[in-house]
């Protein structure tokens, strides 16, 4: 009788394991598309703005986010009167960075340039990932805070690590965890994503807890904006000092 206990509770895992497996990485990120909106729906958006706040203390920060196909971006962080920019045009990275007391241009390194180039794929690593020269793993399932999550790993061209913890029933986003190395240190961030809502089509997180090793800022996104018009001068690095 032993035995067969035994048996059957081998047959369990089994079964149980061969049906976790049964669906692959690819078929969990098809889910996670369909789940926001669908692959043509995110690849006809064209521009996107999205505005969102945060408080530091007493202070509150203001974010603006635009970026453009292909491969442009300008992210500007606005506080007590200044406002620090970061840019790339497709082909050079810039920044102006008013909060370490100058108004100067200056070009981005090859990391922080990498960076920004990653953020102007604004549906994230996953979605077309084979395109964008990424290899990815499903790991298994996890809990995350108590809910079900699939686990699954991107390595990207660049050789960051970008692991993704997606909803088991819903199949949205929960998490993402990035490492990456820049010179000799290896570099973690985390996101963690709430609050869904429809935006003209697209489920999209409206509240963002972003830090690392337990250590977050929280993050309220007010407004997203799709395929308006975006001038392309404001991604190009300025010849004279604004």
């Amino acid at each position: 009788m032993k035995n067969h206990k035994i048996l059957f509770t081998l047959i369990y895992i089994f079964s149980f394991t061969t049906a976790l497996f049964s669906q692959s990485a690819d078929d969990i990120i098809d889910r996670y598309v369909q789940a926001i909106g669908g692959y043509d729906r995110v690849n006809a958006i064209q521009t996107v703005k999205i505005s969102s706040e945060a408080d530091w203390g007493s202070r509150e920060v203001k974010y603006s986010e635009t970026i453009k196909r292909p491969d442009r971006i300008l992210i500007e962080v606005s506080l007590q009167g200044m406002t620090q920019k970061r840019a790339y045009d497709g082909n050079t990275g810039w920044m102006v960075n008013p909060f370490r007391g100058s108004k100067d241009v200056e070009k981005l390194n090859r990391e922080n340039t990498q960076s920004l180039m990653e953020q102007a794929h604004f549906e994230g690593p996953l979605i077309n990932y084979k395109d964008k020269g990424s290899t990815v793993e499903l790991e298994g399932k996890d809990d995350f805070e108590g809910t079900d999550v699939y686990k699954i790993n991107l390595t990207d061209k660049n050789g960051a690590l970008h692991t993704f913890l997606i909803d088991a029933d819903t199949y949205l986003l929960l998490k993402e965890i990035t490492k990456r190395k820049i010179g000799e240190k290896e570099i973690k961030s985390e996101t963690i994503y709430g609050d869904y809502r429809q935006e003209d089509g697209l489920m999209m997180p409206h509240s963002l807890q972003v830090g690392s090793n337990g250590r977050y800022q929280d993050q309220t996104i007010k407004k997203v904006e799709f395929n308006v018009p975006v001038d392309d001068g404001i991604f190009t690095m300025p010849s004279v000092q604004p």
